[in-house]
């Protein structure tokens, strides 16, 4: 993206040297809402509720980064477990309305689709995204009725069955 400005520098190489001591550093200088995208791990959860962060977003980034990651849908009961209130949101593997609804019943507060939108508009353009928009709203209300709920607020674990070992 262009930078309008002589003296800032943009960091477009490895991210590896990036730490809790980065995210501490920019917490105590931005006093707004903070979220941190990323978080696998509920030890990483309960540290970014200890860094003040306002809430986390369960990502592996789309598997783009490191293809062998879990999934985070793996991974969210166990972030919500440690996040201790904070709000927890989900990005990365969402395709369908059924992801959606997944994904709420395990305690995310929102779920981010990026990925169908993103080929809807490079397929159709606005219309595109316009009509995926259509899909996945669709989906989440024919499977809400299917599971008998007429509110989303009313969709949690009790909507799933959890296989044994899972």
């Amino acid at each position: 993206a262009p930078i309008l400005s002589a003296n800032v520098l943009r960091d477009f190489s490895d991210r590896g040297h990036l730490n809790w001591q980065h995210v501490s550093a920019i917490r105590r200088r931005w006093k707004g809402q903070m979220v941190i995208k990323g978080i696998l791990h509920p030890d990483d959860a309960r540290t970014a509720r200890a860094q003040g962060m306002d809430g986390v977003i369960v990502s592996n980034h789309g598997g783009r980064q490191l293809d062998g990651s879990m999934s985070p849908l793996q991974a969210l009961p166990a972030v919500v477990d440690a996040a201790g209130g904070m709000d927890v949101m989900l990005d990365s593997g969402v395709r369908r309305g059924s992801d959606v609804l997944k994904a709420m019943a395990l305690g995310a507060r929102c779920v981010f689709v990026g990925r169908p939108f993103n080929y809807a508009a490079a397929v159709a353009g606005q219309r595109g995204v316009a009509h995926a928009i259509g899909l996945i709203v669709e989906e989440v209300r024919r499977n809400m009725g299917l599971l008998g709920v007429v509110d989303v607020k009313a969709v949690n674990a009790d909507c799933i069955v959890r296989l044994p070992g899972a």
